[in-house]
């Protein structure tokens, strides 16, 4: 081979991966929603549902934890891979006694964060829609979010908490119900004690979902948690995806439960019991028939 050829090969390799670092910093949208995603050709779509404990306060811990389990549920073939509530920042709002200063720092802005922009990479190399959830920082304020990172790396949007109850002394809620426009459908994504007040999945049932997501913490199981999603998806007709520190678990559009997994009894594990016995997790996956071809 001569060295022009070899030349050419260089160029040509360094201009692919300058275009694929630029499709990943491809500037988000200001709304969270975007309308130019061509339509889904996918008549299902694979889903993971990240389910992994709490560390509490500890966002490098959890990113490096949740990142491995993250890269399986991509070579298993998932589509959309949603993580818990808060995952991040191991939903430290539940405990009070962290310092204020302390737990806002624990938020980071959206888009400009470091995590955020390490969850980007990491949805953008394995081609995947990350829905993620984390502490919000906006100027003053911080939200109980979860972003929807496109297989591009694009944020297609982000919803904030709406029924906080416990939270409010610290974070502020969300006041919108929106739907995202992805490769694989309109989605709606609600979070946790969201799912308890009908309205909210009614609104995204009205604005086109086609599904729902529901990262979560609290309350899990057959007797406290489960009929609760069942009656959303009987109501609005929608299959619903949540995805829980201790449970997975997928509800037909009447109601029906289509799967379930339960993890562990705990929601949260210490820093020295990661890699433990204690350590529950699992990455759960549901193929997911969409509503609308």
């Amino acid at each position: 081979m001569g060295r022009q050829t070899i030349w050419i090969l260089v160029l040509l390799a360094v201009g692919a991966a300058a275009a694929a670092q630029q499709r990943c910093n491809q500037p988000s949208t200001q709304d969270g929603q975007r309308g130019d995603e061509a339509a889904p050709k996918h008549k299902s779509v694979r889903i993971a549902g990240i389910v992994l404990k709490w560390i509490r306060a500890d966002k490098e811990a959890n990113m490096r934890r949740a990142e491995g389990m993250i890269r399986q549920a991509a070579r298993h073939g998932a589509q959309i891979v949603c993580t818990t509530e808060c995952f991040l920042d191991g939903y430290a709002i539940a405990d009070k006694s962290i310092p204020l200063e302390k737990y806002r720092a624990l938020g980071e802005p959206i888009p400009d964060g470091p995590y955020y922009k390490r969850l980007q990479a990491l949805a953008c190399e394995l081609k995947i829609l990350l829905v993620a959830g984390m502490l919000e920082a906006d100027g003053d304020a911080r939200y109980n979010t979860a972003v929807l990172i496109g297989p591009d790396g694009r944020l297609l949007g982000k919803y904030r908490k709406q029924h906080l109850e416990h939270e409010l002394v610290r974070n502020r809620p969300g006041t919108q119900s929106p739907v995202f426009a992805t490769p694989y459908g309109r989605i709606g994504v609600m979070i946790c004690a969201d799912r308890r007040l009908p309205e909210i999945a009614a609104k995204m049932k009205q604005q086109g979902a086609e599904f729902l997501l529901c990262p979560s913490g609290g309350m899990f199981g057959p007797k406290s948690n489960d009929w609760i999603l069942q009656a959303r998806s009987r109501e609005t007709g929608l299959a619903i995806v949540f995805v829980h520190p201790a449970e997975f678990l997928v509800t037909g559009p009447d109601g029906s439960v289509l799967a379930q997994t339960v993890v562990g009894k705990s929601l949260l594990i210490g820093a020295a019991e990661a890699g433990t016995a204690k350590d529950e997790n699992q990455v759960c996956y549901f193929d997911l028939q969409r509503s609308r071809p």
